[in-house]
């Protein structure tokens, strides 16, 4: 049974045992209405004649079934009408245009001891994930719920007796990005995983999002996220121990330990943001962000002022802004500052061919894949440890668009990113002597 016709039963079922009681749905187009009214509708027509003449039916239409007996009434509209609805489920809520809106002028017919139910399948990223997205993060009203194909007896096949297929699979699965121990991780059946693995074959990545397994698979169809998205999946927001000056902090300082910092410096006119990212590199092996800050409205110049005191809180910690376009004024800020762990790149100036110090790390075309390819390395290794909530979203919407380029999904930031990016920079090069813990090779 569809999820939408067991709610479209549960209304009708609660409009004839209960009084003073109105259920609706909302579908999202028009042609769409008269289809879920008729799953009630036609649930309504099967029950006996006698059963049915103790409501005394007072509408009986395309939309709406109204009982007099009781005063409660169960309709399907593309928008709620006036008065209250004890029990609203809003369907394909991802494909409403202007879900604000909506949310503004809908949901309040609902009371507080109301029941509110938003159904959809995924539609990119749109407010609809952000919406659930929030919900994940406890950040909402709302319990998220997510049914996946595993849910669906039928989904089955019976698989041959030469298991050679799964070593197939892996193969698929590195090649589209799809779950690579789907098996384990979600308790499959042989059956199930080699109905799955048909489904892989024949629809390779789309596969992700006809039959998706995990939420991020879901949502991101459009692009391929560059990070393995189950993993992604796995991760949870540290608590923030205090607030330090806009800054989440994560773990204290601790004496003697090594920390790097990485900023990705915006204008701070409210478009992107800057970020700002502390991380502990004292064990071999782990690579734990113990610190975070994100926010649009701070000048260049004061995200320098709030590098060199997150510098000193922990322990005169090495800095590694990002010099290009504004960053220029936060690297000579902490310059004018006279802050001295500071990365530097040493140049030869073609004109004098002297060497040139420059300071503060410059991004260009040749270094920007390898600061991502380092990162991702250290990811799947298990050196890196993320504790921050904008971190782990960023790394959802961070796919591989047409023509290769890896960024941020439309709509969405990875300066936060960005900023732990440098951090793996500035520990590689500011310990040049000192290898870094990996499963084939060093630093």
């Amino acid at each position: 049974m569809g999820f939408t016709t067991g709610e479209q039963l549960r209304k009708l079922e609660r409009v004839l045992l209960k009084k003073n009681i109105t259920t609706a749905t909302v579908a999202h187009k028009q042609n769409k209405t008269k289809e879920i009214f008729q799953i009630a509708k036609f649930a309504w027509d099967c029950l006996p004649a006698e059963f049915k003449q103790t409501y005394r039916v007072k509408y009986d239409n395309v939309k709406e079934l109204a009982f007099d007996a009781l005063k409660s009434k169960y309709f399907v509209d593309t928008d709620l009408r006036s008065g209250t609805v004890q029990d609203l489920h809003v369907s394909e809520v991802a494909f409403i245009k202007n879900l604000g809106d909506f949310f503004a002028s809908s949901l309040e017919s609902v009371p507080k001891d109301g029941n509110i139910v938003l159904e959809s399948t995924a539609n990119g990223l749109n407010q609809f994930f952000e919406l659930w997205q929030d919900a994940v993060d406890g950040k909402n009203e709302w319990t998220p719920h997510f049914y996946n194909w595993t849910w669906d007896d039928g989904y089955q096949e019976t698989p041959p007796e030469d298991s050679s297929w799964k070593e197939d699979y892996k193969e698929l699965a590195k090649k589209y990005n799809l779950i690579s121990d789907i098996q384990e991780q979600h308790h499959l059946t042989d059956p199930q995983f080699y109905w799955y693995y048909l489904k892989a074959r024949r629809q390779k990545e789309k596969v992700k999002q006809e039959y998706p397994t995990i939420p991020e698979e879901a949502f991101l169809t459009s692009s391929l996220s560059v990070f393995d998205l189950y993993t992604v999946a796995q991760l949870k927001a540290a608590e923030t121990l205090a607030l330090m000056r806009g800054v989440k902090i994560y773990k204290e300082a601790i004496p003697g330990h090594s920390y790097i910092i990485g900023g990705d410096t915006a204008e701070g006119v409210e478009s992107d943001s800057t970020a700002i990212e502390v991380v502990d590199v004292t064990d071999p092996g782990k690579f734990e962000e113990v610190a975070s800050y994100s926010d649009d409205t701070i000048r260049p110049d004061q995200a320098g002022d709030l590098m060199i005191h997150l510098g000193k809180t922990y322990n005169n910690a090495f800095l590694i802004p990002e010099r290009n376009s504004s960053g220029l004024s936060t690297v000579l800020k902490i310059r004018a500052e006279g802050y001295r762990e500071l990365f530097t790149n040493v140049r030869v100036d073609k004109k004098t061919q002297q060497s040139v110090n420059e300071y503060g790390w410059r991004t260009t075309g040749a270094n920007r894949d390898l600061m991502i390819d380092d990162f991702i390395e250290m990811f799947e290794d298990g050196t890196i440890i993320i504790h921050s909530s904008e971190a782990i979203s960023q790394m959802k919407t961070f796919v591989r668009k047409s023509g290769g380029r890896r960024e941020h999904a439309d709509g969405y930031h990875d300066d936060t990113l960005f900023a732990l990016f440098l951090c793996v920079q500035g520990y590689k090069y500011h310990r040049p002597t000192r290898v870094f813990a990996r499963k084939a090779k060093g630093f």
